[in-house]
């Protein structure tokens, strides 16, 4: 699996910073050196069961983030040679780059990334294969995409 350093540096991530460490503590758990397209999802999925009306979503869709560490077990497996990082940043595949670059598109220029666009920058990734295995994720998880997007979507706005 290729991987490469993040570009940018943990603290100037726009305000998603716990999003990332969070999938960082995820991958390091798991047994990866770095964090990965699924690793930012599950995050974002733990992160999202701490937030009522997003969390009634996950649960309606069947999305946990045991279910979702399990499914990553299967498609990634784990025990990669830790990469070697700096104290301030944080290395990731470019799947996993390429999540956060389509999750701060999504926020927008004037707001912080937060978990629900991470989890939509996901389901945006669905026919492009440099999204990593997150989509393989959900889709083992018998979740129809548009329907979940569609309820994240509203959720978000409400919230």
């Amino acid at each position: 699996m290729q991987t490469a350093a993040l570009s940018v540096a943990v603290p100037t991530l726009r305000h998603g910073r716990e999003i990332v460490l969070l999938a960082e503590h995820e991958s390091q758990d798991s047994g990866f050196g770095f964090v990965d397209a699924e690793h930012l999802l599950v995050a974002a999925v733990v992160l999202c069961s701490g937030m009522p009306r997003l969390a009634a979503v996950l649960d309606a869709h069947g999305v946990t983030p045991a279910r979702v560490r399990e499914s990553i077990r299967v498609f990634v497996g784990a025990g990669s040679v830790p990469y070697p990082s700096e104290a301030d940043r944080i290395v990731c595949t470019p799947a996993g780059a390429r999540v956060l670059a389509r999750a701060a598109q999504i926020a927008g220029p004037d707001e912080r990334v937060r978990p629900h666009h991470v989890v939509l920058a996901v389901l945006d990734g669905i026919d492009d294969p440099l999204m990593g295995a997150a989509n393989d994720v959900l889709e083992r998880l018998g979740v129809e995409p548009r329907r979940f997007r569609r309820a994240i979507r509203r959720a978000a706005r409400r919230s």
